[in-house]
Parts: C-alpha cells; structure tokens; sequence
C-alpha cells in the first residue's frame, strides 16, 4: 500500500512539473489580446522562470529529480525568446550616434539626477515619455544652454500624447507612427534628424497603451508600427522608448525582428528594465531602443529617481 502511493505521487508530480513546463514553454508564442491576462504573464514571464527553478530545486532536494529535469528543460525553452533575435552586427568604426530613452514617471522623474546621467553619458537624441512641460524646461536648465534645442512639438500631459523627442541638431517632425484612436492609443512622435556626420536618420518614440488597460488597443498599436516601419525608406531607424512589452510577446518580436535590440546586460541575462522602485531586482524589460540601419557598440542601463523606470542609453556605429 505504501509503495503505490508513493508510486502515485511520483506520477503526480512528474504529471504536474510536466504540465507547469509545459505551459511556460508554450507562453511566449500565445498570441491572445483578447484578454490581458495573457500579456500579463507573459511580460512577467522572467519572475514566473525563477519561480520554476526555485521549485526545480525543491524537487531536487526531496529527489524528484526526473520532474525537475522536465520543468528545467521547460523553462529553458520558455526562457530562449527573451534573448535577442538579431545578430549583433559589430562594426570596426567607432560609436558615432548615441540615444537615451526613459519612462519619466509622469514627469516625476528627479531632473537632477537625469540630468547628471545625460552629462555622464553625453546622448546624442533623448527620448522621453510620460514626461511633461515643466519637467522637460526643468531638465534644460540642468544642462549647458542650447545642448539640446531641437525637438519635437510640445507634450500633452495626462499619459496619452506625453512622449518629445530632443536633439543635439537640427530635426522636422513627420506624421506620427501611431495616433490617438478614441483616445486609447498613444501617440508616437517621429523626428527626421539632420546628423551633420551622418546625414538624415529617422527615430520614433514609442509608448503603446499597456496591456493591462487595453489589450486590443497595445496589440493594434504594436501592429500598426510595425506596418509604419516597414513603409519606411532606407534612412537609419530607430525605435526607442516604453513599449509595455517584452520580449516574451509574440507582438513585440514580429516587429523586433527587423531591428537589432539594444539590450543592457547583467553577466549574461538580459537586464530589467521595471520595476525600478521596488526593493527587489526589476525583472521585466519593457523599455527598449530598437535600431535598424546602426550596430549596437555598447547598451547600458541607468538608475533615475522619481519613476518606476530604468533608462537605457544605446552606443551605436553606422554600418551601411
């Protein structure tokens, strides 16, 4: 009697690390927008992987070692997507052109500490999204007078047409890659800009609606990006900002595919991007700089008070 029910519960268990495995593995190529609980798990898709190695061990300390092989196969599996798609293109010349983009928190982001950021890193084009008037004016007057005089049209406040775009040179703005639709998608300013070494190259700053407030709106405002890049010409691309996405989307990669990611690292991982005010590692990168036309030389990740965001600064090479 004792054997078969130990017998039965290591069926049990085999059947269940099979089937938790089994639906880890199959999340990130689930392409559901009809409800955002499958958006949802699949952008905390990297907390959702250590809570299964956390249990792969268990099994292993209790000698359920068959069940934890399957769930720690599972797991790679599910685990694969979130690496970039593209190659890295590596280009012998030097970073000419660099971008940083940030989530300024609706505006709450700390000007001070940004501002210092800018100056470590000396961007070329800063990207900022739920950002705001008076933080914007608040920010160049951190800087050297003029470092940044040229941008896009001024910023509506409230979450929906919050996102500027501002250059060291001369820029014209084009129609946006994405508009308000009934006021539920977010407005994707886009810049022409005029790089004195490197001629015309064309940036768009992104920040889709999340999932959690409008599945059907984030995924129709991903796909509608990505109908716009692909009308594009030739003339360097990038894509930088908030996407409320990760690469745990299959709506995310379908338009990532074309573009090199410009991903921070932590040793190998990719390295997380919210939350950003929590005690715990922030383990969801949301945030990202898509690059097409460039190589990425050099991503790294800042810390600004004040938002639930890290920013990313991308270094990139023309390779044409």
């Amino acid at each position: 009697m004792k054997s078969r029910r130990s017998r039965a519960r290591r069926i049990a268990t085999l059947a269940l690390a099979a089937v938790l495995g089994a639906a880890l593995a199959v999340l990130p190529h689930v392409n559901l927008v009809s409800s955002p609980v499958v958006a949802m798990a699949q952008a905390v898709l990297p907390i959702l992987l250590v809570g299964a190695l956390v249990l792969s061990l268990i099994l292993c300390l209790r000698r359920a070692f068959i069940a934890a092989a399957i769930l720690f196969v599972f797991g790679g599996m599910a685990l694969l997507p979130l690496f970039p798609q593209t190659p890295a293109r590596f280009c012998s010349e030097s970073a000419q052109l660099s971008v940083l983009s940030l989530n300024a928190g609706r505006g709450n982001a700390n000007v001070g500490v940004l501002a210092e950021a800018i100056r470590d890193t000396d961007p070329t084009v800063l990207v900022l999204v739920e950002t705001s008037e008076p933080m914007i004016e608040a920010l160049r007057a951190e800087l050297v007078r003029g470092a940044y005089g040229h941008r896009t049209e001024p910023v509506v406040f409230g979450g929906s047409v919050d996102t500027v775009i501002l250059s060291k040179f001369p820029l014209s703005q084009e129609p946006d890659a994405a508009s308000q639709t009934e006021g539920a998608l977010f407005d994707a300013p886009v810049a022409l800009i005029q790089h004195p070494d490197l001629g015309s190259l064309r940036i768009a700053g992104i920040h889709p609606i999340p999932p959690t407030h409008g599945p059907t709106s984030w995924a129709a405002t991903l796909r509608g990006i990505d109908a716009w890049q692909l009308r594009q010409d030739a003339t360097p691309l990038i894509l930088a900002g908030d996407f409320n996405a990760t690469a745990a989307h299959p709506q995310f990669r379908e338009l990532a595919k074309q573009f090199q990611d410009a991903v921070p690292l932590l040793g190998p991982l990719p390295a997380g991007t919210w939350p950003a005010d929590l005690p715990i590692p922030a383990l969801v990168r949301i945030d990202h700089i898509l690059v097409r036309g460039f190589a990425v030389t050099e991503a790294i990740r800042i810390e600004v008070p004040g938002t639930d965001h890290h920013g990313i600064v991308a270094r990139l090479a023309v390779c044409r």
